[in-house]
């Protein structure tokens, strides 16, 4: 755990900085009272002007110069190193930095299984540092906070995760369920995919088509069944089926969650228990009986907007959670996470508010 005090700054160093979780990881910087920047990398993008990338970027932000994906250089500079990288690309550099004494935050799926063979089966990769898998802690706040406050090590959640595991997590938890038929329809912008450009993220392709992709075979399912499973008192049978497509939009996930209740429940008694358990999470909004979120509900927040149905004919829940999975699913969960780390208000340089329209 790293002791500080409420006012306290701490400098950060962002490894991968131009793309998109690493941008919006700095605007989130940019308005935080008690984080500075310190040190910016990137790989091919090493000696461009960030403003020069993204130019809605003010100084003295904007004026930056990328370094490279120097550990040495970014230990050096920062309390904290963030690492924005894609999956096996960053994996040794962390465990560098970890045994460098920093705060690492890591944006990929490297460290957030604790099965190895989990990582490797989906990654298609050989794990470089399984010894380390335990010791990182699950970013999501949610589920984890006395962990995530009493650790330096921490696997920011992956965006379809945090939303389907937000959405399952009461019903789950309080046994209401039968964890054996969870069903999990999700729905995700174009920048999810990151800003490189591709052919089935180019515009002609995505506008005014809606598709699914990667289905019973997506890198984000073996996350969902270890954190739902823990809920469930470990339950090794729970497995989620996920579904995941792609709409044309930029940013959000909306996540429709789908579980069979063991007994007859009213919806006003399923809300109760939805209710209750984010009874005190600041970014956690149940929405009232009746209504169901839009993901322009959360753009550019940190928070997750859940609504919840009954259908008493087939005694099925339908819950439907939200995100801007840039924010609450990438880079706002990382800052909520250094926030609990730091001793910080965990709210705090954090959007509750989103744009609109």
């Amino acid at each position: 755990m790293m002791v500080t005090t409420a006012g306290e700054q701490k400098s950060v160093a962002v490894l991968g900085a131009s793309g998109y979780g690493g941008v919006e990881f700095l605007r989130l910087v940019a308005g935080h009272p008690n984080l500075e920047v310190a040190y910016c990398g990137g790989h091919t993008s090493a000696g461009e002007r960030l403003g020069d990338l993204y130019p809605h970027l003010p100084a003295p932000l904007g004026d930056t110069v990328l370094g490279g994906l120097d550990v040495e250089a970014a230990a050096e500079a920062a309390d904290i190193l963030v690492f924005c990288l894609p999956h096996a690309a960053g994996t040794d550099m962390i465990a560098q930095a970890y045994d460098l004494g920093k705060m690492v935050v890591d944006f990929s799926a490297d460290y957030r299984l604790k099965n190895v063979e989990d990582y490797e089966a989906y990654y298609s990769v050989t794990h470089t540092h399984p010894e380390l898998l335990q010791t990182a802690v699950y970013g999501l706040p949610e589920l984890h906070r006395a962990e995530i406050a009493a650790t330096r090590f921490i696997a920011v959640p992956g965006c379809y995760p945090t939303s389907v595991i937000l959405g399952f997590a009461p019903a789950v938890k309080s046994g209401i369920i039968d964890t054996g038929l969870l069903i999990a329809d999700s729905k995700s912008g174009v920048s999810g995919a990151g800003r490189g450009a591709t052919l089935t993220t180019h515009f002609s392709e995505v506008t005014e088509s809606f598709s699914a992709y990667k289905v019973a075979s997506h890198r984000h399912t073996p996350e969902m069944d270890q954190e739902l499973g823990g809920l469930a008192a470990g339950d090794s049978a729970l497995q989620v089926t996920f579904v995941p497509h792609l709409v044309p939009q930029i940013r959000g996930i909306l996540s429709t969650c789908y579980g069979v209740l063991k007994s007859d429940m009213s919806v006003a008694d399923v809300h109760e228990v939805y209710s209750e358990f984010y009874a005190d999470e600041p970014f956690v909004n149940v929405h009232p009986l009746g209504k169901l979120p839009a993901t322009k509900y959360v753009t550019g927040t940190n928070r997750c907007d859940i609504g919840v149905a009954v259908d008493p004919r087939t005694r099925r829940l339908v819950a439907v959670a939200v995100i801007d999975n840039l924010t609450k699913g990438l880079a706002g969960a990382a800052v909520q996470c250094i926030n609990l780390a730091c001793g910080w208000a965990e709210t705090t340089g954090l959007p509750t508010i989103p744009c609109w329209p």
